[in-house]
């Protein structure tokens, strides 16, 4: 579809975004579940929380984003080039914070020459990030950059059988137990030996943001089956639950990878945007909450594993839960503050800075 046809939405009649994000305030606590103990002792019902509904949370967030970069391309030929160098700026940022933290993972889980350190710096930054949760974030740059370049050369059907069969290869790691294939399984073997995961923008993010990029480009077909996405819904979210179980009853190397993650968050995503949200609710606060609270809550997990180490009675993963998620909420809410006070601060050291200049120029 050509820039120009897609300019033409612009005009559309938009949907209200407040449903979108209150959902993805949600999912950005089920990250925060997800990357917790156990939270439920029975193991199938631990499986199911947290590998079958949190891991809806990421496929969530990346088909949300690539739909709005889709919008701002409407907008500007020149948004995606500013959206990726400002969301570059902050993921080197977040990737300072938590050098320390990942160069301590590395000490304890690989046996690393420190020659090879620069290496592992490299990898981390531009592949796996430099802490477990900031792979998302170089993921998602690859798959807006490839779509894009890809969409101007072919059209939406092959981007996506492109994107399931890169997906399809991903999703060996979840179903590992079941190849038996031997042949595949060393190729398999031998690619993650190298690559480490098949978690990364060309298997794993690659097809939701295709999926993003297409509800932009066709929001105005969907909007007539908004009747039926609560059916669907349903419907689908069975059929993801049914998947998590055949793959709890086989796991694979993990869990990253589910085939109806793919229509059901697609799905989903399409409900957000039909949700009314009570005006008493801020939701552009709940959206500068989500983002932090994926970027802070790992250090107060770190924090909170501390005090199960150091005090017997905090064993308790639902309090470990809580404590997690306060601090993160806390955090975030201060980082928030800190944030909005700076153009303050930036005006005053301006303004002090010219009157002060002045006042020089009297006496040379």
């Amino acid at each position: 579809m050509e820039l120009g046809t897609i300019g033409r939405s612009v005009k559309k009649k938009q949907m209200s975004t407040g449903g979108l994000d209150v959902v993805k305030y949600v999912a950005a606590i089920l990250v925060i579940c997800f990357h917790c103990e156990r939270i439920f002792q029975d193991p199938a019902i631990n499986h199911l929380f947290k590998n079958v509904l949190c891991r809806v949370a990421v496929p969530y967030f990346l088909i949300s984003t690539s739909y709005f970069v889709r919008r701002g391309q409407t907008q500007s030929s020149d948004y995606i080039k500013q959206y990726i160098k400002s969301l570059a700026k902050s993921y080197l940022f977040w990737s300072l914070i938590y050098l320390p933290v990942g160069f301590m993972w590395v000490q304890q889980n690989h046996s690393l020459s420190p020659m090879l350190y620069p290496i592992a710096l490299i990898v981390g930054v531009f592949y796996t990030g430099m802490y477990y949760h900031l792979w998302y974030i170089p993921a998602m740059i690859f798959g807006i950059i490839f779509v894009q370049w890809l969409l101007e050369k072919v059209g939406y059907i092959v981007l996506f059988v492109f994107s399931g069969v890169a997906y399809g290869f991903g999703s060996l790691e979840t179903y590992y137990a079941y190849i038996e294939n031997e042949q595949l399984k060393k190729f398999v073997d031998q690619y993650l030996r190298l690559f480490l995961t098949t978690r990364n923008g060309l298997f794993f993010a690659l097809v939701f943001v295709v999926v993003g990029f297409f509800l932009w480009d066709y929001q105005e077909k969907f909007i007539r089956f908004h009747k039926y996405l609560i059916t669907l819904l349903v419907g689908l979210g069975t059929l993801l639950v049914i998947e998590g179980s055949v793959v709890y009853a086989n796991v694979g190397i993990d869990k990253n990878f589910m085939w109806m993650l793919i229509p059901f968050t697609s799905c989903l995503f399409c409900w957000s945007l039909s949700i009314n949200v009570d005006e008493r609710i801020d939701v552009k606060r709940l959206r500068a909450l989500g983002k932090y609270y994926f970027f802070i809550h790992p250090l107060c997990i770190l924090w909170t594993a501390t005090l199960v180490n150091s005090y017997a009675f905090f064993g308790n993963t639902w309090l470990q839960l809580t404590v997690t998620l306060i601090t993160t909420h806390l955090l975030s809410s201060l980082v928030i503050s800190l944030v909005q006070q700076l153009p303050y601060y930036y005006f005053d050291l301006k303004l002090m800075l010219q009157v002060n200049r002045s006042y020089l120029e009297k006496f040379i």
